[in-house]
């Protein structure tokens, strides 16, 4: 067995679990390339056919719709088979093969040369002597359409010949050993009822030499399993030795992680007038942005993101005490600047490293067909006219949460209200969204979202966040993703 490169998306999972993904991985590899192999051989089979009977037959038939569907399954590989399934799928595939090779067989159409042949023998055999029952040909052939199909064949021992092509196909493809002796099992039983069914006849001379040389290859293919899977175990021991601690933490980030995203709201909601869609996507295990919504009141909703400088266990861990600050706050007082001026309070007295937030928090009062919002040193929101399609960035903000103990310059009023009629947007979004980079080191910047939200501005909450975290992937070609990502628009109907 080669030397696998690496390890590491094999040690985050248990031994047996990551030897079958290995497995599954080689044969998803493998089976493409073998499906273009079956296609050549049907494709000969279908030319062979039309080239020696020039009409319609069964064979025919049955061999060109399996080559359509093999041609079908080439085209559509990555749909059909993955590596849950790609095992199961092979299995299917080898037995159906094993069928139709058998059906063609015995419905093959015979020659006229060698039937006037065959009866000319056979008159000759009756003049000298009485048919003697084990020497008589056996050929119970079906007339129609003026094409004789033969139920007996010209090589009694051809079915034999399966359970040899069974005993390649176990040395190419990646099982179990309980697979192959399985297939071996299948192979075997299927040609040896198909011997006895079909009235076939079993000779050593050349049947015996495949059943021996296919019994060597299953042999083979168990002991190679046995020792692909001894090396696997072998390599999987020393490597989880050597990265036991980095494999613990990973699987500690990745519990946090989900931890984490399960704080978050649902990604799409409705609350009375108001439509919501979300949704943030972390750039590394753990991250450091944060949207949410609450209902205040019957006829208030509010509305809060945030981004927390950097992204990893130290960003997570303030997002926590932020978020649970945040809604003990909110049972006592709604007011954005009030939450605002106590959060950064909060992050004031615990932090005693230099770590800063930028948030806002609105809210929507459907009964005034208001919006009242605070910035607290965010990037700046935008608001689309339901009527108009316009789109106006909202700048004014105060200091970020933690840079100071206050959150606004003396004399200056940072809280903003504005009007929020039936049919206007409200986008929210951390610089994940305008700082995304392609591999040429250029950022999507607020000039490509602008543009995106005027060509865009009438579509659905969820389908203009979709299609903004679209354009954000295309424009970066999906290139690695170099920060917390975080998107969050509102509608109100």
């Amino acid at each position: 067995m080669e030397l696998i490169e690496t390890f590491d998306k094999y040690l985050n999972l248990p031994r047996e679990q990551a030897y079958n993904q290995y497995l599954d991985e080689r044969n998803l590899k493998i089976f493409k390339t073998m499906l273009a192999i079956f296609s050549i051989i049907f494709a000969i089979i279908v030319t062979v056919n039309l080239v020696d009977n020039h009409s319609l037959n069964l064979a025919l038939i049955i061999a060109l719709m399996n080559l359509i569907v093999i041609i079908f399954a080439m085209v559509v590989y990555k749909k059909l088979f993955t590596l849950s399934n790609i095992r199961r799928s092979i299995f299917v595939f080898l037995i159906m093969q094993l069928f139709i090779f058998i059906a063609i067989e015995v419905v093959y159409p015979e020659n006229a040369d060698n039937e006037d042949n065959t009866e000319e023998v056979k008159k000759k055999s009756a003049v000298k002597q009485e048919p003697d029952k084990k020497d008589t040909v056996k050929a119970d052939s079906l007339s129609k359409g003026g094409v004789q199909f033969s139920m007996g064949k010209k090589n009694d021992d051809s079915f034999v010949q399966y359970v040899l092509f069974f005993g390649i196909m176990v040395l190419i493809f990646r099982f179990s050993r309980t697979e192959i002796i399985q297939l071996f099992a299948v192979s075997t039983g299927v040609s040896i009822l198909a011997l006895f069914f079909l009235n076939s006849n079993f000779t050593t001379s050349s049947s015996l030499p495949n059943l021996i040389m296919a019994m060597i290859f299953f042999v083979i293919a168990i002991t190679s399993e046995k020792k692909r899977q001894r090396k696997f175990f072998e390599q999987y021991d020393v490597y989880y030795a050597k990265n036991y601690e980095n494999i613990r933490m990973k699987k500690e980030l990745n519990y946090a992680r989900e931890i984490q995203l399960s704080m978050l709201p649902e990604n799409d909601a409705v609350i009375g007038d108001i439509e919501i869609s979300g949704i943030s996507l972390p750039a590394s295990e753990v991250g450091g942005d944060y949207f949410d919504y609450f209902k205040v009141s019957e006829n208030e909703v509010g509305i809060f993101i945030c981004d927390v400088s950097g992204h990893g266990v130290a960003s997570g861990l303030l997002l926590s005490g932020l978020r649970s600050c945040m809604h003990l706050i909110l049972e006592d007082n709604s007011n954005p600047k009030f939450i605002i001026e106590k959060l950064n309070r909060m992050i004031r007295k615990t932090q005693s490293r230099k770590m800063f937030v930028t948030a806002i928090f609105a809210i929507i009062d459907t009964e005034k067909n208001k919006c009242m919002l605070f910035n607290a040193g965010h990037l700046p929101p935008y608001k689309i006219s339901g009527e108009s399609k316009e789109i106006f960035k909202i700048k004014k903000h105060g200091l970020a949460l933690g840079a100071m103990n206050i959150v606004e310059a003396e004399g200056s009023a940072n809280e903003v209200v504005f009007d929020f009629n039936k049919g206007d947007k409200l986008v929210l979004y951390t610089d994940g969204v305008n700082e995304a980079m392609n591999s040429s080191k250029s950022e999507y910047g607020l000039e490509n979202l602008e543009m995106y939200l005027n060509n865009n501005a009438d579509k659905k909450t969820n389908e203009l966040l979709t299609g903004l975290i679209n354009d954000v992937k295309k424009f970066t070609n999906n290139s690695l993703q170099r920060d917390d990502l975080t998107l969050l628009i509102i509608h109100r109907n």
